[in-house]
């Protein structure tokens, strides 16, 4: 599937990265890759990890190494063989001795961390690779420049600096595809909760953000828009991670018609109660890109971040962002002393049901 929405802002295919290859005995051997630590930015990686595994003869290892939280993330995806899952932030000796077991040909860091680099130095890998910058070059074999943004000023979508990276490890493909997740879910546990699969009845709403209240659009706005909804005779799921239940409550007490799941599902059956939904309506959060990975559609919400660098990639979705003067600021909390979070409370309710009816 060919870039359509975000085309122009990821831009033209690389041509001096086009014919960068993986000498054939290390493809032999593998690769082992170092995943980004949040979840949404872990779906925008998808394309170019994807990549990579295509990359590889058909029965190379292919591994993550990740953290604990976003292990069952990558066990959704069939092509992805091995999980090795940190214990704590960085490479510890089980990790490490599953590393050097397994003896990938090479490695690609995705964070741009010194600690990242350093979780796979040292572990008998022949090639790594990764962006320099942050004093780790010394670490890695094949370098690209370092990463950095500044707000107001990112030139493309986040997705390239990963599919540059995919290059750089031997993957072909200037695009967003990618082999979609297979998650593994118990639908009895799921119907204890009160969720039952119908795809034209769902709207899901996740009013949390890991990153911060900059993130969030209003409680009351969601509560508003999920009385909407019940009152148009379908039903709404409060989804989050764990951590963001106080939000989700708060979202429940002013619509109690709708079914709070905040905090009580796994990612793989976030995945499934996302794709089984008529229609998302979300923040710049890991749900919002979780949901554009399984191909769901709807509204997504910006206000401190920037869609340009950052909007759902997959599905079919409509942007909300007001852009004020001040946004985007890319700050966890908003600094003014007036009007705060005025980037998100001056997208109504009413817009995003316009969008929504929009869609169809």
């Amino acid at each position: 599937m060919k870039l359509t929405f975000y085309q122009a802002v990821i831009g033209s295919e690389p041509e001096n990265l086009k014919n960068i290859a993986i000498p054939k005995d290390l493809q032999k051997r593998g690769a082992i890759i170092r995943s980004v630590n949040w979840l949404g930015d872990a779906v925008m990686t998808l394309p170019a990890v994807y990549k990579i595994k295509q990359s590889l003869p058909e029965d190379a290892p292919f591994i993550i190494l990740c953290k604990k939280n976003l292990a069952s993330f990558w066990h959704s995806f069939t092509w992805v063989s091995q999980v090795i899952a940190l214990d704590g932030k960085h490479t510890k000796r089980r990790e490490t001795e599953l590393i050097r077991k397994a003896k990938p040909g090479f490695a690609v860091i995705f964070p741009n961390s010194f600690g990242s680099a350093m979780d796979l130095y040292l572990k008998g890998i022949p090639l790594k690779i990764g962006r320099s910058g942050r004093g780790r070059g010394f670490m890695l074999n094949r370098t690209l420049p370092g990463f950095y943004r500044t707000p107001g000023q990112d030139s493309n979508h986040q997705l390239r600096e990963y599919l540059e990276l995919s290059y750089m490890a031997g993957g072909q493909g200037w695009d967003d595809n990618f082999e979609a997740a297979k998650p593994k879910v118990d639908s009895d546990k799921l119907a204890t909760l009160g969720y039952i699969d119908k795809k034209d009845t769902w709207l899901n709403i996740a009013p949390g953000a890991a990153f911060g209240p900059a993130k969030q659009w209003p409680i009351s706005h969601y509560a508003e828009l999920a009385n909407w909804w019940i009152s148009e005779g379908g039903k709404v799921a409060i989804l989050g991670a764990p951590g963001e239940e106080q939000v989700g409550e708060e979202v429940n007490k002013l619509s109690p018609e709708s079914l709070n799941l905040v905090g009580k599902t796994s990612i793989p059956e976030l995945m499934h109660i996302l794709a089984g939904s008529k229609f998302c309506v979300v923040n710049d959060s890991g749900a919002m890109h979780l949901a554009a990975s399984v191909r769901a559609q709807g509204v997504a919400i910006f206000g401190s971040t920037d869609p340009f660098a950052t909007g759902p990639l997959g599905g079919h979705w409509k942007i909300i962002w007001t852009k004020p003067e001040c946004s985007p600021c890319l700050k966890k909390v908003c600094p003014l002393t007036e009007n705060q979070y005025h980037c998100l409370s001056s997208a109504s309710p009413q817009m995003v049901i316009e969008q929504l009816q929009s869609l169809g």
